[in-house]
């Protein structure tokens, strides 16, 4: 087991195993459900629970590699003086209405694929259009 002095890079892995030891129980009880009840819907909702599980939880697991990797001197020219990773800082975006829009176009999007067509493409353009802005507002950096 390798030793780190860092408590927040160590929480951090430690999260990521959380994460994805959940996702790998929601992955074996989708399957004996999905076996054991032959219903469609909460098979689905579980697989889709395990999905989102595993995706926090790699995504965990590459920050926290990330953030060790990058006090590596083999590592070193990567960035600049000001980059964040290298400052040991993680970079956020500034406040910003598009997370409102995107979440909005998502539950439009949502009643869109009970309610018809009326609902299912106008809440895809909203996200998709305020996805982008978020993007280019995030590459941005003051």
């Amino acid at each position: 087991m390798e030793t780190d002095d860092d408590p927040q890079r160590a929480g951090m892995r430690v999260q990521a195993r959380i994460f994805l030891g959940i996702a790998a129980f929601l992955v074996v009880a989708t399957v004996v459900y999905g076996v054991s009840s032959a219903e469609d819907a909460g098979t689905t909702m579980l697989l889709l629970a395990g999905g989102m599980a595993l995706i926090v939880g790699g995504y965990l697991a590459v920050q926290a590699r990330t953030q060790v990797d990058a006090g590596d001197p083999d590592r070193a020219g990567e960035g600049g003086d000001d980059d964040p990773a290298e400052q040991g800082e993680a970079y956020l975006p500034h406040a910003s209405i598009w997370p409102f829009g995107v979440g909005m176009g998502l539950v439009v999007m949502a009643n869109g694929l009970a309610l018809g067509l009326w609902a299912l493409i106008p809440g895809t353009l909203l996200s998709a259009s305020c996805l982008w802005g978020y993007a280019r507002q995030s590459r941005r950096r003051d």
